[in-house]
């Protein structure tokens, strides 16, 4: 008998395996809480498959049936690759879960519009789980929160176009330097973390040399692009400090994307001004230390080197940090990336000091979908996970901070509280919109590896950012003239509906000022579009 016959039936036999186990799975699946109509199920998904993040919401679920037996409640934790495509199809098939994890980038005003439901009127009211809580009980849902949720443009929890709350957030998160404490006791004679930029510099260069005098192949620092503009992205917004505030329009100690690309189009910063340079340096001077590759890594293989102890540091997230604390068979450390001096000689002549991280805001929001089939048994469920007692449990379990007023921080995460001293934040080219944020990474080779250069990457880049500001500047235009179109209506039946103080007066007023604003904001855009055409 040949071959080709055998692997035939040993492929079949093995799909008919599979499919028996499949079957049997789903037979021997608990069914009561299926089968019972007297069960609601409350499904939430989120993409945070980190260690010991789906165990504490585990733990939280289980707390939460204990109280309602008649209530089961579902997680589901997609991963991240896989999101986007899944979120999709869930949300236009209607079969999306009840609660959903948000992020702006994900789902932008017009998927919120469509797909989700406000939460602003239950963030309002008191959260009934911190009703042991004498200094909670009297608060509103929204008030509980250390940050109180304030609005931005910068949260996943708040839209500024459509003036509603639809997520509420249950961690935060900083971003911390891990750092394998053996190899860097072994590379400077004692476990000491850099307290300066140069300090830090410095450590990269004694850790390549320790690598090379041991003939290890150890890089100072675990390497992806993703990881690298962790990195960065603080020494780039303080290296342009005082740029920033030259160009602050509003006075109001806050660089809005909106005021950054008016001021680039206006020439009043580019590319070439020092600062912005300087910025670009510093991703320039930490290139070389990358593992080799680090262009064509992704955070899981930077994740996998440090482990490994292939990489001395790595920057990221703290909600890496369960799953490093876990994992590593190593001790691990942990400090704040430390940002230049003003009396440093590259770049302190443009910095008023570190960047300080007390606007942080509230992260892992969850949104309420508009297919839910037990949207107030989702709420109180959502209520429950963000109050207090679960909370603490909640940043107990995965070493996430917490987000609600005096929950204690963990012992093994305090290295990871936000810092509050410091200034405002600079310009950063990377947040000025999507297609501003590809081209970097399209030409950040340009910045790595013993060849790398700040102006190489400037000459190369310079024309497309001329060409794309405007061009994102003016999409803005457009979706604020659409907003405004659609706000008035809601404004007047506001008027006509909500004249008593209250919820409606609230929003009333929140709206009318916000269109103003918006107004304001649409004719300075296109005044200074017409004043500075982009150059043909």
């Amino acid at each position: 008998m040949s071959r080709r016959p055998l692997r035939t039936k040993a492929v079949a036999v093995l799909l008919a395996a599979a499919y028996l186990v499949s079957v049997g799975r789903l037979l021997l699946r608990p069914g009561a809480a299926v089968l019972d109509p007297n069960i609601e199920i409350i499904r939430f998904a989120h993409w945070q498959i980190e260690p010991g993040v789906r165990e504490a919401f585990n733990a939280i679920a289980a707390d939460y049936m204990a109280l309602h037996p008649n209530v089961r409640v579902e997680q589901l934790d997609i991963p991240g690759r896989a999101w986007k495509q899944w979120l999709r199809t869930g949300l236009v098939g209607d079969a999306a879960p009840d609660l959903i994890e948000l992020a702006s980038y994900e789902n932008p005003d017009d998927v919120l519009a469509r797909y989700f439901t406000p939460i602003t009127a239950w963030l309002e009211e008191p959260n009934p789980y911190n009703a042991g809580e004498p200094d909670l009980r009297h608060l509103s849902w929204r008030q509980s929160y250390t940050s109180e949720l304030v609005p931005s443009e910068s949260v996943h929890y708040f839209s500024l176009n459509l003036l509603e709350y639809y997520g509420a957030p249950s961690a935060m998160v900083t971003v911390r330097v891990f750092y394998n404490r053996r190899l860097v006791r072994e590379a400077l004679g004692a476990d000491r973390v850099p307290r300066t930029f140069d300090e830090f510099v410095a450590l990269c260069e004694a850790l390549a040399r320790h690598a090379q005098a041991t003939q290890t192949p150890v890089a100072p620092l675990a390497g992806s692009w993703f990881n690298l503009t962790k990195l960065t992205d603080e020494l780039f917004s303080a290296a342009s400090q005082r740029v920033a505030l030259t160009v602050d329009i509003s006075r109001d100690l806050e660089m809005t994307k909106h005021e950054a690309l008016i001021n680039y189009v206006r020439g009043r910063w580019a590319l070439t001004t020092p600062a912005v340079r300087a910025g670009l340096q510093t991703v320039e001077a930490f290139g070389r230390y990358m593992a080799p590759g680090w262009l064509q890594l992704n955070r899981e293989d930077a994740m996998l080197q440090f482990l490994q102890g292939r990489a001395a540091m790595l920057v990221t997230g703290t909600w890496d940090a369960g799953g490093i604390l876990t994992q590593a068979d190593f001790p691990v450390g942990a400090f704040k990336m430390p940002v230049f001096r003003r009396d440093d000689s590259k770049f302190g002549r443009w910095t008023l000091g570190p960047v300080s991280e007390a606007g942080t805001f509230a992260g892992v929001p969850f949104g309420l979908t508009r297919t839910s089939r037990h949207p107030e048994q989702a709420i109180d469920f959502l209520r429950f996970l963000t109050s207090r007692k679960s909370n603490a449990k909640f940043s107990r379990i995965s070493t996430w901070l917490p987000v609600i007023k005096d929950v204690p921080v963990p012992k093994e995460s305090e290295a990871f509280r936000p810092v509050e001293d410091g200034y405002v934040g600079g310009i950063n080219i990377r947040f000025l919109g999507l297609r501003a944020h590809e081209v970097i990474l399209q030409n950040l080779y340009l910045l790595s590896g013993n060849g790398a250069s700040a102006d190489a990457f400037i000459a190369r880049t310079r024309g497309i950012f001329d060409r794309i500001y405007p061009e994102e500047l003016a999409r803005l235009a457009h979706i604020s003239h659409e907003t405004l179109r659609q706000k008035d209506s809601v404004l007047a039946g506001l008027y006509h509906l909500e004249r008593e103080r209250g919820l409606g007066r609230a929003k009333f007023d929140r709206l009318a000022a916000n269109q103003l604003t918006v107004e304001a904001d649409r004719l300075q855009t296109l005044r200074t579009l017409a004043d500075y055409p982009p150059a043909k």
